[in-house]
């Protein structure tokens, strides 16, 4: 992949602020990156590797995803979800929490999971599978954290590794890539990279996780259909959000088709 992604590069050099991207045919094993290796605060995206974790960890025994745990008050957070919103839920499924951190983004969902597997626990998996970049140092939403400077990080190339292993299913076991996979493919959000697509592919074709903050915007998703399925990854920080996000929506449409002409 050289001068046939020129105008994928100028324009990602053309945004504002921190920008990378990687992108991976997953048959061909054919690679285009663009600042892959750059940390960015993970904002949401963080919530794949949590999930993977979980996985993991029910995998060796130590918990079960049918396990119930109880909606501690303490530990619901603000913005993206539905449980801040709830009041007659006392307790919930380790699945169910896992597929509300994904599908819906929900923050309190993604602080009781973090409280269940444990941040020391979290970060010896995330080095365990080889991952530099990738770090868990706060709870969702904790400002006062973030002021400090303890923030949760990740990169498109580390992303991007971990999503083609969930795709062949080397990530955790077979049986786990898959369950990962089928949340994936429900997230409700498809404003960025799926927003062309969607119209060109069956539906739950996108498996993928968005990630903001302010001026920080990502999508990291495998998109499992058309003629040849690849995983993209645009990450963004201090970056013009609108601006960034119609540029993932545009490219992501023109990758796609031109995958669709070569395949």
């Amino acid at each position: 992949m050289n001068g046939k992604w020129n105008w994928l590069e100028e324009g990602m050099r053309a945004q504002q602020g921190q920008v990378s991207c990687v992108l991976k045919r997953l048959h061909t094993g054919e690679t285009w990156a663009y600042q892959p290796g750059a940390v960015h605060s993970s904002a949401s995206v963080i919530k794949i590797f949590l999930m993977a974790c979980l996985f993991q960890q029910a995998r060796e025994g130590r918990l079960s995803m049918e396990q119930r745990i109880p909606i501690r008050r303490d530990l619901i957070a603000p913005s993206a979800g539905v449980l801040s919103y709830l009041r007659d839920v006392e307790e919930m499924s380790i699945r169910d929490l896992t597929e509300l951190m994904i599908i819906v983004s929900d923050n309190s969902a993604t602080n009781l999971l973090l409280n269940q597997a444990g941040l020391e626990n979290i970060n010896r998996y995330l080095a365990a599978e080889g991952l530099e970049a990738t770090r868990m140092r706060r709870r969702m939403m904790d400002l006062e954290a973030i002021a400090r400077g303890e923030d949760n990080t990740t990169s498109a190339e580390e992303t991007a590794r971990v999503l083609e292993k969930i795709w062949r299913g080397e990530l955790v076991s077979p049986e786990a890539s898959r369950e990962m996979m089928r949340i994936l493919k429900n997230q409700q959000n498809g404003a960025l990279i799926p927003w062309y697509l969607d119209g060109e592919l069956e539906e739950h074709s996108i498996a993928h996780k968005t990630g903001g903050l302010t001026n920080v915007v990502h999508d990291a998703a495998i998109v499992d259909g058309g003629r040849e399925p690849f995983v993209l990854c645009f990450f963004g920080s201090r970056v013009d959000v609108p601006s960034y996000g119609r540029f993932m929506q545009d490219a992501a449409r023109r990758i796609f088709r031109q995958i669709q002409e070569e395949t």
